[in-house]
């Protein structure tokens, strides 16, 4: 049996990243299980270095849980993409301070493959997405901003992700100075927006109910962080209504499809110029 195959399913490299993430994990999880019993060949076992062997367990174990679903595992698996540099990085330290070959290796190795695993991220979304106006990050928070901002009885006649690629679509077409404008408001929505709500992570990581509890927030703070939820609205809203899916959502026909049309000549009209001489 054939079974059609998903729009937006996990692509080649995201599978390959979520069997480097699972065999990464366990292997961090053994090296911090035979570094805390034989440490002889890393450092003499101390509270510090006994932290640092917690460290490397902890960040084996987030990677093993966020390979479990690397989109709706992402908030884990940021949280171990940051220890896994730093740890790494101490390891590293720890053995160029005491001379320990075996140190330097495992730090060097931890932070090689922290450094493939970004790497493989991003080229997980850009072969997803490929925006054309918005960097990557803006772009996974604009899919976040639409699926927060659009609500609709019935499921919705476009997919998040559909909203984000006709806003990124539209803005790379035009030229105006609010494009800027619109990149600062994702960054403030991205990083500063949670914190009114006490959630010191990215807006594009929050569970649905937390950006609403959020974008309610600054609806009803009023002044400049109000008008960046308009904005929102409007984004998501040009995004959505302005593709033929959200038209015919809420209505809307063509007047090419609409019955009085027919029959009737819709060539463009061409009128001469009333100052053919420039007004002079």
């Amino acid at each position: 049996m054939e079974f059609p195959m998903k729009v937006y399913g996990l692509n080649v490299i995201e599978l390959f990243l979520t069997d480097l993430l699972t065999a990464l994990g366990w292997g961090l999880i053994l090296f911090a299980v035979v570094a805390g019993v034989y440490p002889n060949p890393f450092f003499t076992l101390g509270f510090l270095e006994g932290l640092l062997v917690a460290g490397t367990g902890v960040a084996g174990g987030l990677l093993l849980l966020g390979s479990g679903g690397i989109r709706h595992n992402r908030p884990v698996v940021d949280v171990a993409g940051w220890l896994l540099p730093l740890v790494g990085t101490l390891w590293l330290v720890e053995g160029l301070l005491t001379g320990r070959a075996g140190s330097i290796i495992a730090g060097l190795a931890m932070l090689a493959l922290a450094a493939l695993s970004v790497f493989l991220r991003r080229q997980a979304l850009q072969a997803r997405f490929s925006p054309r106006f918005f960097s990557l990050r803006q772009f996974e928070t604009m899919i976040q901003v639409a699926d927060t901002m659009i609500e609709a009885d019935e499921s919705p006649a476009l997919h998040p992700i559909e909203v984000a690629i006709h806003v990124d679509h539209f803005l790379h077409q035009i030229d105006s100075p609010l494009r800027t404008d619109i990149k600062r408001v994702l960054f403030v929505v991205e990083w500063l927006l949670p914190l009114l709500i006490l959630r010191p992570i990215a807006f594009s990581n929050l569970g649905s109910n937390e950006r609403r509890r959020a974008v309610e927030k600054v609806i009803g703070a009023g002044g400049l962080f109000r008008d960046v939820a308009r904005g929102l609205k409007l984004l998501a809203s040009a995004g959505y209504y302005g593709s033929r899916g959200g038209m015919a959502r809420v209505g809307y026909r063509p007047f090419e499809q609409r019955p009085r049309s027919q029959g009737v000549d819709q060539t463009p009209k061409h009128y001469p110029d009333p100052h053919p001489d420039g007004g002079g």
